[in-house]
C-alpha cells in the first residue's frame, strides 16, 4: 500500500503542476492578444464580425466520443467475516480495462462505461491462521460517469470525475471455515458500485486525446452466503479518446 500511496501522490502532484502551468500559459496568450490589439491598427468591421462568429462557433463545444482505457489495479486489504470467522485477504497487483461512450459540452462530459478488473489473491488470514491463497477477485461494472473539464487555451486539460452504477463482484477459491476445517468457495454477487478520481488529457489533434487518470473504485459490501466482504481499489489508467 505504501507504493500505491506514493504513485497516487506523484500523480496528483503532476496533475496540479500541469493545471498551474496551463493557467499561466493561458494568461500569457491573453496578454499577448491584448498587446496586439493595442498596437493602433484599425480592424475592419467585417473582420470583427467574422471574429465574433468564430468565437461563437468555438463556444459550441458539444460533441460525442468513445474511449478505451488500460491500467493497473491495486485493491485494498479486503476484510472478510461471518459468525464463525474474521480475517482479511490481500491481492497482488492486477489489471483494469474499460470502454466508454458519451457526449461532451462546454466544460464537462457524461458517459456510460463498462469496466473490468482482476486481482489474484496473494495472502489470506483467518484470525492468526493462514489457510493459503490461490484464487482471484474480479469485478465487471457498468458505470455512469460525469467529468468536470478545466479547459484552457492549451492542449492539456485537467479534469475531475465521479460515477455510480452496478458491478458483478466475483471471487474464486475463497477460504471458508466450515465444521472446523477450511474449504474454498467460488461465488459472485451484483452490488452497488461507485468511483471518483482526477486526470489530465492531452489533445494530440482536435479529435484525438490521450488520457492519464487515477480512480478510486469501490462497491457496497458484497455478501456471499454468510460471509461479508469489503472492497475498494486504487486504479491508474492510460487511455485514448476519439471525438466526433
Amino acid at each position: 500500500m505504501k507504493t500505491t500511496a506514493k504513485i497516487i501522490f506523484c500523480l496528483l502532484i503532476g496533475i496540479f503542476f500541469l493545471s498551474f502551468n496551463s493557467i499561466l500559459f493561458a494568461e500569457e496568450l491573453k496578454d499577448s492578444k491584448k498587446d496586439q490589439l493595442s498596437g493602433g491598427t484599425v480592424i475592419p468591421a467585417k473582420a470583427i464580425e467574422a471574429k465574433s462568429d468564430q468565437v461563437i462557433s468555438e463556444k459550441k463545444d458539444d460533441f460525442n466520443y468513445i474511449s478505451a482505457n488500460l491500467g493497473l489495479a491495486r485493491t485494498q486489504s479486503t476484510d472478510i467475516g461471518n459468525a464463525a470467522m474474521h480475517g482479511d485477504m490481500e491481492t497482488a497487483l492486477g489489471f483494469a480495462l474499460g470502454a466508454a461512450a458519451g457526449f461532451g459540452f462546454d466544460y464537462g462530459r457524461c458517459e456510460a462505461e463498462i469496466s473490468y478488473q482482476k486481482n489474484d489473491l496473494s495472502k489470506v488470514r483467518i484470525g492468526v491462521i493462514d489457510p493459503g491463497a490461490s484464487g482471484e477477485i474480479s469485478t465487471l461494472a457498468l458505470l455512469f460517469n460525469g467529468y468536470l473539464d478545466m479547459k484552457n487555451k492549451t492542449a492539456v486539460t485537467p479534469y475531475l470525475s465521479a460515477g455510480v452504477g452496478a458491478a458483478r463482484y466475483s471471487i474464486s477459491a475463497m477460504p471458508v471455515l466450515s465444521g472446523g476445517v477450511f474449504t474454498t468457495e467460488s461465488n459472485d454477487v451484483v452490488v452497488f458500485a461507485y468511483q471518483f478520481g482526477a486526470g489530465v488529457g492531452y489533445a494530440v489533434t482536435p479529435r484525438f486525446t490521450i488520457d492519464l487518470k487515477y480512480r478510486y473504485f469501490a462497491t457496497s459490501n458484497p455478501r456471499l452466503g454468510d460471509t461479508i466482504l469489503h472492497y475498494g481499489s486504487h486504479n491508474i489508467y492510460l487511455g485514448a479518446r476519439f471525438s466526433f
